[in-house]
């Protein structure tokens, strides 16, 4: 299904419509087709409009009615934002700013960290890369979670389809760089001044550094400075949405049909009885049997893992001398379980990713080590399936 930014890009969006209101604007849907030629169909179905958006119709023959949908929206309204630091002064209290903008400096701290949009001119090598990368954090996120990403069985599709979208600036990249890798990134759509995050994902060997937060903050950033007036999250209650959001809406759909047309008529009457008992066994909570159903039917198996969670040893500097550790690099596939420790270890102790290094030592075990802190994982027998990870202060 079409969101909302890709809907008004469409050829029958433009022809059934003269223009959408929003945020006190109007803006023209131009459209070199005539809709009062007799090709028009007999009857439209546009879904997940949000509430603050009207839709403004060409044909005066043609009559619309709205259905509220039992789906909640969440965006973010810039109007009266003049920077970043504005609307985070509105949106949170003071612990809550510290909290978040210290995932922003201790990412920047520990990583040599860039941000880039890619709108408009994009090379197509770069673009498969970065649609790749994303393919592959999707996949790596909700194995670990054993669910399935809705957008997966659309995704070729997508790739096919979203480069041009993107050279004809109704389509961006945003992604933060750890150097030139790729650690979270986000699919959006451009429709006038709303900017619409529509797939996100992010490296989960990056996990404890909260990139969920730290992208929307850098794109509510480049809306501020770009003349956007809202951020768009879409539809799904997640918590991250709820927090940032101060525009929380229904959708509306709308069954469009020409009232003079007895066949245009009926089909219409009938799509709006059909979708009114839909949503209202929507509100009933009639659509979540399936998944409650499924949760119980289904039990995923949990997965084996050579390494498991242990009791860490801090580590001194007399420890170190004498031992035979031996420089391995994490992203060499056998070490490549490594990296979210080290991550963790440079989120906890601050240290910065440049200066740290990590060691293979006798029996299967390895140690982390920075300028000021040190960090050993051991490799033991036990059914828990995690790492207990502990940091001491090098002396």
């Amino acid at each position: 299904m079409l969101v909302f930014p890709q809907l008004f890009n469409t050829t029958e969006f433009k022809t059934m419509c003269s223009s959408i209101s929003y945020a006190n604007q109007m803006v023209m849907c131009e459209s070199n087709l005539d809709s009062k030629k007799n090709n028009l169909k007999s009857c439209y179905n546009f879904k997940l409009i949000p509430d603050y958006i009207t839709l403004n119709l060409k044909n005066t023959h043609y009559k619309p009615v709205k259905i509220k949908q039992q789906n909640l929206g969440y965006a973010v309204a810039l109007d009266g934002c003049n920077t970043i630091e504005d609307y985070m002064q509105k949106q949170f209290n003071s612990k809550k700013r510290n909290i978040l903008n210290r995932f922003v400096k201790r990412l920047e701290h520990c990583f040599q960290i860039t941000y880039q949009m890619h709108l408009g001119n994009l090379n197509k090598d770069v673009y498969d890369s970065i649609m790749e990368a994303l393919h592959q954090m999707i996949l790596k996120r909700f194995d670990e979670r054993n669910e399935t990403h809705k957008n997966l069985k659309e995704w070729e599709s997508l790739v096919k389809n979203t480069y041009q979208k993107i050279v004809l600036n109704q389509a961006s990249l945003f992604v933060i760089y750890n150097q030139d890798n790729p650690i979270e990134i986000s699919l959006n759509y451009h429709f006038n001044n709303i900017l619409f995050s529509y797939i996100s994902s992010y490296d989960i060997d990056y996990s404890k550094f909260g990139l969920g937060h730290v992208e929307i903050y850098k794109q509510l950033e480049w809306c501020v400075k770009n003349g956007y007036v809202l951020f768009e999250m879409g539809v799904g209650g997640m918590d991250y949405k709820r927090r940032w959001s101060n525009k929380i809406y229904y959708y509306n759909q709308y069954i469009i049909y020409h009232s003079n047309k007895l066949t245009s008529f009926v089909l219409g009457n009938y799509q709006i009885i059909f979708y009114k008992i839909k949503e209202f066994l929507k509100l009933k909570g009639v659509n979540q049997l399936g998944q409650i159903l499924n949760k119980i039917m289904v039990k995923t198996p949990g997965k084996c893992k050579s390494y498991e969670p242990l009791n860490l040893e801090p580590l001194t500097a007399l420890n170190c001398l004498g031992q035979p550790w031996i420089e391995i690099d994490c992203s060499a596939t056998p070490f490549q379980f490594l990296n979210r420790y080290r991550n963790d270890f440079l989120y906890t102790s601050l240290e910065q990713s440049k200066a740290t290094k990590v060691y293979q030592i006798p029996n299967g075990n390895y140690v982390i080590m920075g300028l000021k802190h040190i960090q050993t994982i051991k490799k033991i027998n036990t059914t828990k399936n995690r790492l207990n990870i502990s940091t001491d202060k090098m002396v």
